[in-house]
């Protein structure tokens, strides 16, 4: 069983709640999106915006995959962040959409459905279908 962590943009964080369920009920553990309440960004300070993604950051070095949640294609500035520190990690990056960068994509290890990330945070990798 895989550890995973999730980035996206806050417009996605009911879907990824979903999905999250979707990991844990499959066995898979998840770094984020968490249980705990969300915090509007543009309601923290400076020092709390720093340690917030900091925090992140560490969540996604405990992941062994990372899910890219656009599902509707839009990736913003912190998930472009998030999707270069997790390729010089050499974590896995996985989305639910194809990126419309085309730098940004060349990253991107595979682009897969729910139900077949799903099956990769169970089974590994080898599980995707050709």
């Amino acid at each position: 069983m895989k550890t995973v962590c999730m980035c996206g943009s806050f417009r996605h964080y009911d879907e990824m709640l979903v999905l999250r369920d979707a990991l844990l009920a499959s066995g898979a553990s998840c770094e984020w999106p968490t249980i705990e309440q969300r915090r509007d960004p543009k309601t923290m300070t400076e020092k709390e915006a720093k340690a917030a993604i900091l925090s992140h950051l560490e969540r996604m070095d405990r992941a062994d995959l990372i899910l890219i949640c656009n599902t509707d294609g839009y990736v913003g500035n912190s998930v472009v962040m998030e999707i270069g520190c997790a390729y010089a990690r050499r974590k896995p990056l996985y989305a639910l959409m194809p990126i419309q960068d085309p730098f940004l994509m060349g990253l991107v290890t595979a682009v897969v459905s729910p139900e077949d990330f799903i099956e990769v945070a169970r089974a590994g990798p080898g599980a995707l279908r050709e």
